[in-house]
């Protein structure tokens, strides 16, 4: 038997949603080290990393991964997800 204590390091997933112009993407761009997988062009008008704009299902399944195998960032954000 083994008994742990302490926080255990574990990637978070966040949904945030509300109406367009709220402030969601300015919100996750103060995550640590984001990188935008902008859908729509929402991040235009900010200083932020982005990849470009997926043109296909698995385009954006290959950005996924790429991130998730390169690890260039500490946040991966999809704008929007819908």
């Amino acid at each position: 038997m083994n008994i742990t204590k302490g926080k255990i390091a574990k990637a978070q997933k966040i949904c945030i949603y509300g109406p367009e112009g709220i402030g969601k993407s300015t919100l996750a761009s103060k995550f640590p080290d984001p990188v935008f997988i902008d859908t729509e062009g929402s991040t235009n008008n900010m200083d932020v990393a982005r990849l470009d704009k997926p043109s296909s299902w698995t385009m954006l399944q290959q950005q996924i991964n790429f991130v998730k195998q390169q690890k260039p960032c500490k946040t991966i954000v999809i704008d929007t997800i819908d």
